[in-house]
């Protein structure tokens, strides 16, 4: 793999892939680069923030309001999971259950429990669990991570 960078000045940041095959790494690759520039507005304390989705660990909806966790602080936002779900299906952002969205990014271990779930942990030490009904996309994800 070859690495070429230069600065443009009065250009808008430009990302140019070329690959002789669009495999799972490259695939991946574009899901990186395209949720670097995604912002999501979340509620903190009587504010409202910006928030790039590649800071998001996980999101989660509980009692009709949605929570967007990062490293250091939670934010709330009145818009529903399903709407998140479609909007950053192009990210790392997966549903993990009928009520949370994780970004693979974050994701240190996984563990089966006896139940067919998965236990996800997080880089920040968040236990989740997936959801028996998002197994197969979730293991079809780190079967592609993998190679």
């Amino acid at each position: 793999m070859r690495l070429i960078t230069k600065q443009v000045d009065n250009k808008p940041l430009t990302v140019t892939i070329e690959y002789p095959k669009l495999d799972t790494k490259i695939e991946n690759l574009i899901k990186k680069i395209k949720s670097l520039d995604f912002i999501i507005s979340g509620n903190y304390n009587g504010k409202t923030f910006a928030v790039n989705i590649s800071d998001i660990y996980y999101m989660e909806s509980v009692e009709r309001k949605t929570f967007l966790y990062t490293k250091d602080d939670i934010y709330m936002t009145d818009r529903k999971l399903y709407e998140f779900e479609e909007q950053l299906k192009e990210t790392t952002i997966i549903r993990i259950s009928k009520s949370c969205l994780m970004n693979m990014d974050m994701l240190y271990s996984v563990k089966q429990l006896r139940n067919s779930q998965l236990e996800a942990t997080l880089i920040n030490g968040e236990k989740l669990i997936v959801a028996r009904t998002y197994l197969k996309d979730m293991k079809n994800i780190l079967k592609e991570t993998v190679r």
